[in-house]
């Protein structure tokens, strides 16, 4: 992970983005290293091509949730809770960018002090893509693997409502000619995010991402983000 006083240098032309998102945090009470690191997060959402999680979502996602109480701009993330190879991380509300950042940091130091680090966190908000947090592990030649909960919106294999999350993982192990592994996936056909690209662009989805309102497969991206009906893994029983 780059220095953040200096990765306006790594990010090239995307600097400007990158100090404008950082500033933003900052102008709502955001510390400064605190509000760096939420930037990286998002913008490397961007740069890796997942536009579903990046800095499309600054405003909706992060901002407003700033403003209105919702998100803790000056939130004392801390361990409550460890022993050698664990730890349970309080959020305190924060950002979820700088909570899974730091929640990361801590099992990195675990794994270094015993071989494995295991941290769960609670009280903490969105935190962007989940691959982010697991690629931090690659720098101390670790694997990395990282989880976490969403609001419902799959109903479950054969079912009509909504009683599971999209639940990301992400998993990143190093590999001895430099060629990493990653994986990040939400357990649902397609990331929830992938209905919000489709609704900007116009764009129609294909029959076996979402249900609608009417418990039908539906083809419009606006209809199945409203009715929070994504399919699970694997789609549909005939698919």
């Amino acid at each position: 992970m780059a220095d953040h006083d200096e990765i306006h240098l790594e990010y090239g032309n995307a600097a400007a983005l990158f100090e404008f998102c950082a500033r933003c945090f900052m102008e709502l009470g955001v510390p400064q290293e605190d509000a760096r690191i939420a930037a990286e997060v998002l913008l490397e959402s961007d740069l890796r091509g997942i536009e579903s999680h990046g800095v499309p979502r600054f405003e909706a996602f992060y901002i407003n949730g700033l403003k209105d109480g919702r998100i803790n701009p000056k939130a004392n993330v801390r361990v409550v809770h460890e022993a050698p190879a664990t730890a349970l991380v309080d959020g305190d509300g924060g950002l979820g960018m700088l909570v899974g950042y730091r929640s990361m940091e801590v099992a990195i130091r675990k794994a270094a002090e015993t071989g494995a680090g295991f941290v769960s966190t609670r009280n903490s908000r969105h935190f962007g893509i989940a691959g982010f947090y697991a690629t931090m592990a690659l720098k101390h030649d670790m694997i990395g693997w990282t989880v976490t909960n969403a609001s419902p919106q799959m109903p479950p294999s054969g079912g009509a409502d909504p009683r599971l999350g999209t639940n990301p993982l992400a998993f990143a192990a190093p590999s001895a000619d430099g060629r990493d592994f990653m994986l990040d996936m939400a357990t649902t056909t397609v990331a929830g995010g992938k209905l919000e690209i489709a609704e900007r662009k116009h764009a129609k989805i294909p029959l076996g991402w979402a249900y609608g309102a009417d418990k039908q497969l539906t083809d419009d991206p606006a209809a199945g983000r409203r009715a929070r009906r994504m399919t699970p893994l694997g789609s549909t029983r005939d698919m």
